[in-house]
């Protein structure tokens, strides 16, 4: 059954994400969703509380494929970059939609944030990932000119020069 409940909620994404791509996403209903992932509107219900979710649920999926083949020998900074660039299609989509703050989640459980952690290793970990989300955000909207390893070097000199 968790099998079948994993296949549905993937359809569901995978249904919203290609909605996103032909129509405003405020304009995007349950039942669009429902129609196009095919699975009847409890079936949504049952899953997610909103479309925020859905979305979330789908980068959690693409989060965790990319975290499968992460080089332990990069930084943080680098593949947040290079995940940016492989996903530049679902980043556009995001952006589009006015729904960028969604990836600080999922880059928060790269930095390993969890709710428990001391006061000062909460605020660590926040500060890291907002950090490197302020620089992917800023990259995106000026196109994305530089390449990952440059953009990666450009936050290690800066962080080195102790200016972050």
């Amino acid at each position: 059954m968790e099998l079948q409940s994993d296949f549905s909620k993937k359809c569901i994404a995978d249904a919203l994400i290609y909605l996103m791509q032909k129509k405003k996403f405020e304009r995007i209903t349950n039942k669009d969703i429902s129609h196009k992932a095919g699975v009847s509107h409890m079936t949504i219900y049952r899953h997610f509380k909103n479309k925020n979710e859905i979305i979330s649920y789908y980068l959690k999926i693409i989060f965790d494929e990319w975290k499968q083949k992460w080089d332990n020998n990069d930084n943080i900074g680098y593949q947040i970059f290079l995940f940016f660039q492989e996903n530049k299609e679902i980043i556009d989509i995001l952006y589009k939609a006015n729904l960028q703050h969604l990836l600080i989640e999922h880059i928060l459980a790269i930095c390993d944030y969890k709710e428990d952690d001391s006061d000062v290793m909460a605020y660590s970990k926040v500060t890291i990932a907002y950090l490197i989300f302020g620089w992917c955000n800023e990259w995106y909207k000026r196109g994305m000119k530089n390449t990952p390893e440059k953009m990666a070097m450009y936050f290690n000199q800066q962080s080195n020069n102790g200016k972050i």
